[in-house]
């Protein structure tokens, strides 16, 4: 990323210089005071460097990375003139100085951009929701009518998860727009029911990719017809054009699936240091002229009777697990590098916990031990890509031109998913938690020392473990500690020890207090998509090194 963006400055504090291969870029530490110094102009590359007349509506406003599927992440480049776009002269929402805008996206996502230039850019209000809201029972809806939120955006993920435990929490909202990923109908329908006055006076269903900024289409939630399976992505916003084209590049009758083709200014300049995939990506837009283009999603849609556009699916092998956009070819690629490793492919997998990512593969040799895989894996790709089971194959299944025949890959199995020198449960405690990890991560069995995330788990199932084991016991099982050692024996440890021997011999519940702060804990992680617990876990983290 760094050296596809070509940066000639990375901002960094003591403690984590010299972490990454920063190259030619100049480190400064953020921690330790410096004499003013004026910037260097001519380090900043050509390509995102403002002409000599000073910023203009093209001048570059971001750069942001997503996933790639030859293993290397995508810089978006993205304009001023996208961003206005975006948030001004348009219809999909109000802006205005007397609305308040909650920020709640990471740095990292693009709704960012809505959040902040939406409110900013109008004299609004932005309110930022400090992480002990969102950590709390109902931590959200208060401090959205505390501040007096007007409008807001919410992944669909955290929106569902909400919605099932506190669904009074965007009551009072004149805006409130709702993607990222397929809406809920069930949820929708839930807030839909909700008496007027106690629901927000505008649902919408917000749809766009990183490349087109943000946005690009929207649609109104005024109804959902019973037995509706899904929720349309609606129409273009002002300032943007959207195409339903044929593999030839031609429009498709109404009801025939299509891939999705976005223009107008959203669109992103194209990826940084990636000519060829731009081109591929970002092609003329043969409907407007002029030098516009258009950006191809590989999104499969079709235009009802009304003139609103459903989602189908993908077009290629990207998927969402997890609220995270993942192609599986970043996961091949990086297994295809291990020189043990003939072949591969990455497939997901539908288990009782939630989609997981599983390896086939094809060893040069008998000898390849799945353990090196994982821990390769580990070394070179976040967390959200490790896959939960590793298949050993003969060969790969093929078809008859020669490609894997990912149909014809066998199902997971026991035995795929990380088990070696099980060793299995040995006090009543150890027994009965194995019993309900392995329930929640949809397994027939799970060891003492297995490592939870080795067997398909992830920060959100683990504090929702932490969470069921404090209902169920009665304890007050720390969620650190068990992040520090994911293993069933750490959590019966932390249970013998927090419980009295009473509690170990009749499962009694004596701890009032401490139940009532698991319940809040249970409460708290249905407010959570994983990129808020997985920044909740970095506070941690940082909480640990400055102590």
């Amino acid at each position: 990323m760094v050296a596809d963006a070509a940066v000639p400055v990375v901002l960094t504090r003591t403690g984590l210089e010299g972490l990454l291969p920063y190259g030619a870029a100049r480190t400064v530490l953020l921690d330790v005071p410096a004499p003013d110094t004026a910037p260097d102009t001519a380090a900043v590359p050509a390509a995102v460097r403002d002409p000599a007349d000073g910023p203009v509506p093209g001048s570059l406003a971001y750069v942001l990375f997503t996933s790639g599927s030859t293993g290397r992440p995508k810089g978006v480049m993205v304009e001023h003139a996208s961003v206005l776009r975006l948030v001004r002269d348009t219809d999909y929402v109000a802006f205005g100085p007397d609305e308040c805008f909650a920020q709640i996206a990471d740095a990292s996502f693009d709704a960012l951009t809505f959040e902040v230039w939406g409110a900013l850019l109008h004299g609004g209000t932005l309110c930022i929701v400090d992480t002990p809201d969102l950590l709390t029972p109902g931590g959200l809806g208060r401090a959205l009518r505390r501040h007096g939120v007007t409008s807001m955006f919410i992944t669909s993920a955290l929106f569902t998860e909400i919605m099932g435990s506190h669904p009074d929490t965007f009551d009072g909202l004149t805006h409130l727009l709702v993607g990222g990923d397929v809406l809920n109908p069930s949820r929708i329908r839930a807030l839909l029911d909700r008496p007027a006055g106690q629901r927000p006076a505008r649902l919408v269903n917000g749809y766009g990719p990183t490349e087109t900024t943000t946005f690009a289409l929207c649609h109104p939630i005024d109804a959902l017809p019973a037995g509706a399976v899904s929720v349309p992505i609606g129409r273009p916003i002002a300032n943007t054009t959207a195409h339903v084209l044929d593999t030839g590049l031609r429009p498709v009758p109404d009801g025939v699936p299509g891939e999705l083709y976005l223009g107008g200014p959203g669109v992103a300049r194209g990826y940084t240091a990636r000519a060829a995939l731009t081109a591929e990506r970002f092609l003329p837009d043969p409907f407007a002229g002029g030098g516009a283009r258009m950006y191809r999603t590989g999104d499969i849609v079709r235009h009802r009777p009304d003139g609103t556009v459903e989602f189908l699916g993908r077009a290629d092998n990207q998927v969402k697990i997890r609220g995270f956009r993942i192609e599986p070819g970043e996961v091949e690629a990086a297994l295809a590098a291990h020189p043990a490793v003939a072949q591969t492919a990455v497939v997901v997998d539908e288990a009782p916990a939630g989609r997981r990512l599983v390896a086939y593969v094809v060893p040069t040799a008998a000898g390849l031990r799945i353990e090196e895989l994982r821990d390769t894996l580990a070394a070179a790709l976040p967390p959200y890509l490790m896959p939960a089971a590793y298949v050993r194959l003969p060969a790969m299944p093929l078809t008859a031109s020669g490609k894997v025949d990912r149909s014809a890959l066998p199902p997971v199995r026991d035995e795929d998913l990380p088990s070696a020198g099980r060793v299995e449960p040995r006090t009543a405690t150890e027994r009965a938690v194995a019993a309900l990890v392995a329930d929640l991560l949809g397994l027939a069995a799970v060891g003492a020392t297995d490592d939870f995330f080795a067997l398909g788990g992830n920060s959100l199932l683990a504090m929702r473990t932490v969470a069921r084991i404090n209902e169920t016991h009665r304890t007050d099982v720390q969620l650190r500690r068990f992040l520090q050692t994911p293993t069933v024996a750490r959590l019966a440890a932390d249970i013998d020890a927090t419980a009295g021997p009473a509690d170990r011999d009749t499962g009694a519940a004596p701890h009032p207090t401490g139940a009532g702060r698991d319940e809040a804990l249970l409460d708290r992680l249905d407010e959570l998509t994983d990129d808020e617990v997985d920044a909740l876990l970095r506070d941690l983290a940082e909480n640990e090194v400055d102590r």
